[in-house]
């Protein structure tokens, strides 16, 4: 017989008063049999063992923890974020820059009397493009904006030297000059270039000892950035004024543009 209410909420008829159940979590029968798996219920017997709730720690079953809980045992997951920055490959060597190999190509073009074949060391372009926007920042110091005369020329130079050459090697055994060499040559060799510039800051413009050091300057660009093309060469005697000629027109220029 079911009980029931008097208006005051006391129990009538004789029966004892039901309790009052919302939800019955963790027991047999339940229809909320997987409340478990949010830290609540009892596992097998007993809860307080084995279980944890809403903020405690479960550190006998080594999985699910409570909201807010830590667990204890196994956490077999957690590596799967893992990993450092120590397997990560450095930025400049994903972009194909070597400092070290700018250094020393740089220190060999810093003695014009070298003419060692491992002065010319691997092909690049870092280097050359630094030494293209140092000429033109020591120009713009002046008030001069010269950056597209100087990469214009350096990319048709580039061009220039790459069918000149080639066609002087095509009597050889057939070995063709990449023109990405031709490039790597043509800036490394433009570092004398910058050092005209950096004098032509406190030189008068026009004087003799202006045009003297443009000289020599020049001289030197054309010496090494000659050597250096005719490694390239499979026969290299008797091209070496053909493949002077035009490297010697394409400093001057650069000596041109630094000194006036």
């Amino acid at each position: 017989m079911s009980a029931g209410y008097d208006k005051q909420g006391r129990p009538v008829g004789g029966g004892a008063a039901p309790q009052m159940e919302f939800m019955s979590f963790g027991q047999g029968g339940s229809a909320y049999p997987n409340y478990s798996a949010y830290g609540g219920g009892a596992s097998g017997g007993g809860g307080g063992a084995s279980s944890s709730g809403w903020g405690g720690s479960n550190a006998a079953s080594g999985g699910g923890t409570g909201w807010g809980g830590s667990g204890g045992g196994g956490g077999g997951g957690g590596g799967a974020y893992g990993g450092g920055d120590d397997d990560e490959t450095p930025l400049l060597e994903e972009l194909g820059i070597d400092p070290g190999q700018i250094v020393r190509r740089t220190f060999a073009m810093l003695n014009p009397l070298s003419t060692r074949a491992e002065d010319a060391g691997d092909d690049d372009l870092a280097g050359p493009l630094l030494f293209a926007f140092a000429l033109g920042s020591l120009h713009l110091m002046r008030g001069r904006v010269h950056f597209g005369y100087i990469l214009g020329w350096s990319a048709l130079a580039t061009f220039a030297m790459q069918w000149l050459l080639n066609q002087l090697a095509a009597g050889g055994d057939g070995t063709r000059i990449e023109l990405y060499r031709c490039g790597s040559i043509i800036g490394y060799c433009m570092l004398p270039m910058c050092l005209l510039a950096a004098a032509a800051l406190v030189l008068p413009t026009g004087s003799a000892t202006t045009a003297i050091i443009a000289a020599v300057l020049v001289s030197w660009c054309t010496s090494k950035a000659t050597a250096q093309f005719l490694r390239s060469l499979p026969n290299a005697q008797g091209k070496r004024l053909i493949v002077a000629y035009p490297t010697f027109t394409l400093y001057t220029f650069y000596a041109l543009l630094s000194t006036y």
